[in-house]
């Protein structure tokens, strides 16, 4: 003799288990997902901390170059002036006019700050921001004769 086993079914129980399961899976990844949310600090990546330090360096080496050999470069035109004139402050007037629409040319939608360190002791001869308020600063440094520059961008 053999005998058969039979299931039962139970009713709709087996679906309502079913039910009820992927609902906690759901809830579970949607756990997650706000937890990762919650993980992302919100900092720039370090390709956008790359980018900004190549931007301050080639800002400043276009700066320091010249065209050809009659022309002279933005950092010895500003030098020369402000050496001329013995560091007066309408040079630095002269000179800031001349860095802010060449900064304006190049420097779009970029902050920057330009700092002369050796002959006027940090003195900040154009601008668009605060540097000091900045949390990704970069830096590029050039000197010219008696002249020290750094050009911070963010």
């Amino acid at each position: 003799m053999t005998k058969v086993i039979s299931f039962k079914c139970i009713g709709n129980s087996g679906f309502l288990s079913l039910i009820d399961s992927l609902l906690a899976i759901l809830l579970v990844l949607m756990a997650l997902m706000a937890f990762n949310l919650l993980l992302d600090d919100g900092s720039d990546s370090l390709s956008e901390d790359v980018n900004m330090f190549k931007t301050s360096q080639d800002i400043m080496e276009i700066m320091s170059s010249s065209i050809d050999s009659k022309d002279y470069s933005m950092i010895a035109e500003i030098s020369y002036t402000l050496n001329k004139y013995n560091n007066s402050k309408s040079a630095q007037r002269e000179v800031s006019d001349k860095l802010v629409g060449f900064f304006n040319k190049y420097l779009k939608g970029v902050h920057y700050s330009f700092v002369e360190n050796n002959q006027l002791k940090g003195k900040e001869l154009a601008a668009d921001g605060d540097r000091f308020s900045s949390n990704n600063l970069t830096v590029a440094t050039r000197i010219y004769e008696n002249y020290s520059y750094q050009l911070y961008v963010w």
